[in-house]
């Protein structure tokens, strides 16, 4: 019991300030930037489409697949929208 208790706490310790900040705060910072940074960042997502018209949709899984975050571009390569979804625990952090 005495252990669980310590990681609990360890746990709580070492995610800090972060389990305060929400998910949709990671993807709104990167509105109105180009997708190239995103990537140079954030490493090639798992996915990425780009329409004919030039719109870019990546996706990035993380977690075993349970996190997954979603960017879309306009014709330019600038991030307009963002989503995520998370089926670990409803909450999913940042990559970089």
């Amino acid at each position: 019991m005495y252990v669980k208790l310590l990681s609990f706490i360890l746990l709580l310790t070492l995610g800090g300030c972060s389990l305060f900040v929400s998910e949709n705060y990671f993807g709104e910072s990167w509105k109105g930037h180009h997708i190239n940074e995103l990537v140079a960042l954030w490493g090639e997502p798992k996915q990425m489409i780009t329409s004919k018209s030039g719109v870019i949709k990546a996706e990035y899984k993380i977690f075993n697949d349970n996190c997954t975050y979603i960017f879309i571009t306009d014709e330019k390569g600038i991030i307009r929208t963002y989503k995520y979804e998370s089926s670990l625990f409803g909450t999913c952090k940042p990559i970089g």
